[in-house]
């Protein structure tokens, strides 16, 4: 046998490495984060256990009063009662569900000396948390914009106006925008919303906008900066930017939009199928914010094909399920001037 035989071998690192923190990387949520933080706004805690709760109710309702102000009538009060009464409704609570998974095969680790089983269940369980996310992430969006305003009651806006509409979406042309948002709190205002804790999300480019402006202080010759006071921001990939536009986003007042999650029963109480060696149980997710149902199960599988060892004809398989299951709330409006306003920056 030749010396050849003997040199040395590939030279490996360890894991981390650090190499993949690119390929790793995720985008920012800004529509979840967004709901997260209005929950509390648009639901009681007592209607968010209602729903946590609703596992196998035919339907989950929430009940809201219809505003129903008639004008004043002059004059004195006459013996004639008006026979007004209060209009109520119920609202349906609507829900998105999703599923992803992933396995485990320990003896794959076993026969490594660089990546070990965690790191393995790490590195999957965080892929699957990121494809629920931006699941969720776009559902979140499509409610905001379907729940969105079609009419304003600014004199702002209109088709002759400083900003026209197309598909419900407020048109800025480039020689607005440095003070739009100064003119959408009076756009909020018109329509009787607060000028106030309003939170904005939108897409990457939106940010180079706000970032410019926000720092346009007293100092310089143009103030843009006075504007800021009273928004949130946040900026979301999954937004879509409009056709003809260079950023498209969203403002609403604080609280416009919730989410909450139930779990299946069998999760909720840790149950196990001693017959086909399945786990239930509710696994928290620190990306989104929410409770997932995670099934686990263990089953013995010839992984010799897999792993290149004609011995593994008898391993542990663990195959891991998770779920969500999540109420996307936004407000209830009669109107077609709801709080939710959309917005394109033109070029």
């Amino acid at each position: 046998m030749s010396i050849v035989n003997l040199k040395k071998q590939n030279a490996r690192g360890v894991y981390p490495s650090l190499l993949d923190r690119q390929e790793l990387r995720q985008q920012e949520y800004g529509f979840i984060d967004a709901a997260l933080r209005g929950t509390s706004g648009i639901l009681t805690g007592v209607n968010q256990g209602v729903i946590s709760q609703s596992w196998g109710a035919p339907a989950t309702q929430i009940p809201v009063f219809s505003k129903n102000v008639t004008a004043a009538t002059v004059g004195t009060m006459t013996c004639a009662f008006p026979d007004k009464d209060a209009t109520a409704a119920l609202v349906m609570v609507t829900f998105v569900q999703a599923h992803t998974g992933f396995r485990i095969i320990p003896r794959l680790t076993d026969q490594s000396d660089i990546v070990t089983e965690a790191q393995d269940f790490m590195r999957q369980y965080s892929d699957a948390e990121e494809g629920l996310a931006n699941f969720l992430e776009t559902q979140i969006l499509a409610a905001i914009d379907a729940a969105k305003a079609t009419t304003y009651n600014s004199a702002f806006v209109g088709a002759a106006a400083r900003y026209p509409l197309l598909a419900d979406a407020l048109q800025v042309a480039a020689a607005d925008q440095p003070f739009f948002l100064n003119d959408a709190k009076s756009i909020m205002q018109s329509d009787d919303f607060s000028r106030n804790n309003l939170d904005v999300i939108g897409d990457a480019q939106l940010a180079s906008f706000v970032n410019q402006y926000v720092n346009q202080g007293s100092g310089n010759s143009s103030n843009t900066a006075f504007q800021f006071n009273g928004y949130t921001f946040g900026y979301s990939n999954t937004t879509a930017t409009s056709a003809a536009a260079v950023s498209t986003g969203y403002i609403m007042p604080a609280g416009s939009v919730g989410i909450v999650a139930k779990v299946s029963p069998d999760a909720a109480a840790n149950r196990e199928s001693m017959s086909d060696g399945v786990r239930w149980s509710v696994e928290h997710s620190d990306l989104m914010g929410v409770d997932m149902s995670m099934m686990v199960k263990d089953s013995c599988e010839d992984v010799a094909a897999i792993t290149g060892n004609a011995d593994d004809t008898n391993a542990l398989v663990r195959n891991i399920q998770m779920g969500l299951n999540i109420a996307i709330v936004t407000p209830y409006n009669t109107g077609t001037n709801g709080g939710i306003k959309k917005f394109d920056y033109l070029p």
